[in-house]
């Protein structure tokens, strides 16, 4: 978990990431900026939005952020809202096991969503969801993204 006095570096790395997310989704960047996230600070007050590291030999590499938001509308009981890995650490395995170590943290059914526009996310997450040996997998198709739902036990 990212502890409260870890914010500010957690958020050090966010804008980088959301604002070479809002590259990919957005380029025309329609949607203001990239890197307002309006719940941040939710995640060290409430208690379904968590913040976690990714370390490897006790270096941060990457972060993830978990919540409760579903985005097919369906209801769920995670979701993996953010997940980055830091570029010098990619294709290094890191990924798949941090995404199999985050779903252990919150047994149950889980959802995230990946842009089409993001192809190695696309190709990233079956592969990391196989990894984690989670079950009952589905995908939704939407115009622009995939929703991924499956449960982990």
């Amino acid at each position: 978990m990212v502890a409260h006095s870890e914010k500010t570096e957690l958020r050090r790395l966010l804008d980088p990431y959301l604002t070479a997310h809002a590259d990919l989704v957005d380029p025309q960047r329609h949607h203001g900026d990239p890197t307002d996230y309006p719940h941040f600070d939710a995640y060290w007050t409430e208690p379904e939005r968590r913040p976690f590291w990714i370390v490897t030999s006790a270096e941060a590499v990457g972060f993830a952020l978990v919540n409760r938001y579903s985005p097919s509308g369906l209801g769920c009981d995670a979701a993996m809202a953010e997940f980055c890995i830091l570029p010098p650490w990619r294709r290094a395995g890191i990924g798949l096991a941090a995404a199999r170590a985050v779903f252990a943290t919150a047994p149950g059914l889980w959802e995230l969503q990946v842009y089409e526009a993001t192809a190695p996310a696309l190709a990233f997450w079956p592969r990391a969801i196989a990894a984690a040996g989670v079950r009952d997998v589905t995908e939704l198709r939407m115009a622009d993204r995939r929703i991924h739902r499956f449960r982990v036990d």
